[in-house]
């Protein structure tokens, strides 16, 4: 739509000119002493210069054309190139003063919402090194970096990190969600438990709200209301349909706000368009549901009717129903000779 506007902004002031050009050739020819030509110059010059104006302003508000779906691409295009300007001139403003505590902490927030988490880690490093190790905020930053960037996972750096978080800070929302994930992974569910619940205090995403209480039970008392989850369903499963269960990894879950779409689909193995769709929210998770006929995209086929799919659950990070870099999803094969129940656990991204 910008490139729209900026060509018919030429061609309005291309008419400006027409209107313009000979009024002033009329002007130049006039005798100094005759003030009509002057005052039709003036009135000639104003409509000129309302031509652009009014017509890009009566264009926008009643034109008829939708601008919505090229405006979402131009957007996010823009949106697109606008962060990676940004962050190359942090990295080179951070090149010439490395001693911006504030600029490393956003050259690291940065990378981290770009999903490029060794180059966040790099960035954490210089803010732990910048205050000597002894701010607990940034060491969390900087173990979540390391967690996220490393094979290892909590067997690698960020591991004894956050034990040692734990004895020192616990109140802090990240080191207790990756204290108790570090806890859990080395078999002490005790400890485990301990920290998810107090996280549940802290008015955690609903997401990870509802992550935590799917292994740790309800929320203790004293700890803010949850919005219920939805409860897996009891009855019998609609003939032809399929019930899915949707689970997403711990790991991932801290990454995710209850408002990404959350978008279920059915294709055949072969691939191609989905067969059948739904969508709901991150904040919705973990859920269940049936994807039957009832959801189908294409005319004349029927779920009912297909003897193996492929089902995916994915979170939209972009927003976008096409799947973009950064999105995260999970996936099985579905074989109705085996049942007609299946569980998808979320727990890959898409690079």
């Amino acid at each position: 739509m910008t490139s729209f506007f900026t060509i018919a902004l030429v061609i309005a002031l291309a008419g400006s000119a027409i209107v313009l050009a000979p009024l002033l050739k009329n002007f130049f020819k006039s005798h100094d002493d005759d003030p009509g030509p002057g005052i039709t110059l003036s009135t000639g010059i104003i409509v000129a210069m309302l031509i652009p104006v009014a017509a890009l302003f009566l264009y926008s508000r009643w034109t008829t054309w939708s601008w919505e779906g090229q405006g979402s691409a131009e957007s996010a295009a823009e949106q697109t190139h606008s962060m990676d300007e940004a962050v190359a001139a942090l990295e080179r403003r951070l090149q010439q003063d490395g001693s911006d505590i504030q600029g490393w902490q956003m050259l690291g927030r940065s990378y981290l919402n770009m999903r490029r988490f060794d180059k966040a880690a790099e960035a954490y490093r210089h803010v732990v090194d910048l205050t000597g190790g002894q701010d607990p905020a940034a060491l969390a930053d900087y173990g979540e970096a390391l967690f996220l960037s490393d094979p290892e996972g909590m067997n690698g750096e960020a591991g004894p990190l956050f034990r040692d978080l734990v004895a020192r800070t616990p109140d802090n929302p990240k080191v207790a969600w990756y204290g108790g994930m570090e806890a859990f992974e080395r078999g002490d569910e005790e400890a485990g438990k301990e920290l998810w619940a107090s996280l549940l205090n802290m008015n955690p995403p609903d997401a990870m709200r509802k992550m935590i209480e799917d292994r740790i039970g309800p929320a203790p008392a004293g700890a803010p209301a949850a919005q219920p989850a939805p409860a897996a369903a009891s009855s019998p499963v609609p003939e032809g349909a399929i019930r899915v269960r949707v689970t997403v990894d711990p790991v991932l879950a801290g990454q995710v706000n209850g408002s990404v779409p959350l978008f279920i689909f059915a294709r055949g193995t072969g691939g191609g368009p989905p067969l059948a769709a739904v969508r709901r929210m991150a904040g919705d998770l973990p859920l269940t549901l049936d994807i039957s006929d009832e959801n189908a995209m294409i005319d004349g086929v029927r779920i009912s009717d297909q003897e193996q799919l492929m089902l995916v659950a994915r979170l939209s990070m972009s927003g976008s129903p096409r799947q973009q870099p950064g999105d995260l999803f999970g996936e099985v094969s579905f074989h109705r000779g085996d049942g007609n129940e299946v569980t998808i656990r979320i727990d890959q991204v898409v690079p």
